[in-house]
């Protein structure tokens, strides 16, 4: 009889939990932070508030990310809705950067955002996306 090998899906929710609560403080602590490779200096006070509300997003997921990986049947039985959930804030998050950078009007963006910000930040939130899109569509096993 042949079984499955075991799902690497609760280290994963693990590291990228942590990762969140670490970026997700960032992002409420220290907003200019993740915003100097994004925003040409003086940042916008809207631009502050706009991260540090993305922050308290990502903090969020984190939690739940952290929660899900736990080794409990409970946690189990919630990974793949909070796996589906992070997906959807992704792609929602690059799809709208992805509108600003190629339909917007970048040069009267009043949060501040440069093309090459865009460009950044798109660039590291596609890992995410395509990391949890695989996991969705090529190893729902895992769940």
């Amino acid at each position: 009889m042949t079984s499955l090998p075991r799902s690497p899906l609760r280290a994963l929710c693990l590291t990228e939990g942590l990762m969140k609560l670490a970026g997700g403080l960032i992002f409420i602590a220290s907003p200019q932070t993740p915003l100097a490779v994004a925003v040409a200096p003086p940042i916008p006070s809207s631009a502050l508030l706009l991260t540090r509300l993305l922050g308290t997003q990502t903090l969020t997921l984190g939690v739940a990310l952290l929660l899900v990986s736990a080794p409990s049947a409970r946690a189990v039985g919630s990974r793949r809705v909070v796996y589906w959930t992070v997906f959807a804030r992704d792609a929602t998050l690059l799809t709208i950067l992805a509108l600003q950078l190629f339909a917007g009007d970048n040069n009267s963006d009043l949060l501040g955002f440069t093309p090459g910000g865009l460009r950044v930040w798109i660039s590291e939130l596609t890992p995410f996306f395509l990391g949890h899109l695989w996991v969705l569509l090529r190893r729902p096993h895992w769940f």
